[in-house]
């Protein structure tokens, strides 16, 4: 058995299998014996029977790169070159982004966001500013993001919206990163930041990028 067999059972079902010896619990999710931890299994188990060309994006693509603990509560997804998805699972929370394959990995047949887009989009679509700095800051520390990357992705994606709001967050928590520094709105929360030779301030408190 296959973790993305293990879709076609309920959440009870699944825990009986766990019981029995059929299945064991990694990462928080549960999973067949025989895979191994890692990006692949926490994709699979992410995506489960969803169709091959469904991507895990924003908080589904963080846990997925490993930048977050905790399984998210919804899976969130986006159908790869603007394919239109059609799902009847309630757990699921399909955008109408149009993900290009050069912004995806792949693990099996099975695709995820790269680290540079998924930090486009987190900035972009995170409820609030606490939130996307924090799983900026862990997605940069796991993954080592180019920053520059994901700017460059914001300046080809003009039609997608909030594009201000992203540049602004990708500055706030990239500061330390030579040449990211944005002057923050003032009707955002983020704290202005502004760079000195190499040194992020803010609230004029240097932080050592």
């Amino acid at each position: 058995m296959h973790t993305t067999e293990l879709a076609q059972f309920s959440p009870a079902e699944r825990w009986a299998l766990v019981r029995d010896g059929h299945a064991i619990v990694t990462d928080g999710i549960v999973c067949a014996i025989d895979d191994l931890p890692g990006e692949r299994l926490r994709l699979d188990a992410q995506l489960g029977s969803h169709q091959d060309n469904a991507v895990a994006i924003e908080e589904s693509a963080l846990w997925v790169l490993g930048a977050i603990p905790v399984v998210p509560r919804h899976v969130r997804i986006a159908g790869l070159d603007g394919t239109r998805l059609y799902v009847g699972n309630g757990n699921a929370y399909v955008r109408e982004l149009k993900i290009d394959r050069a912004d995806c990995l792949s693990f099996g047949n099975r695709l995820v966001t790269t680290p540079a887009r998924t930090a486009a989009d987190i900035a972009r679509h995170s409820p609030d500013d606490q939130t996307a700095l924090h799983d900026l800051r862990a997605l940069e520390r796991q993954t080592g993001f180019a920053s520059q990357q994901a700017l460059a992705i914001l300046r080809r994606t003009v039609h997608l919206p909030f594009a201000r709001r992203a540049r602004n967050r990708l500055g706030a928590a990239l500061a330390h990163t030579v040449g990211v520094v944005d002057t923050v709105d003032s009707s955002n929360s983020v704290e202005k930041s502004f760079e000195v030779t190499g040194v992020a301030h803010f609230k004029n408190k240097p932080v050592q990028g």
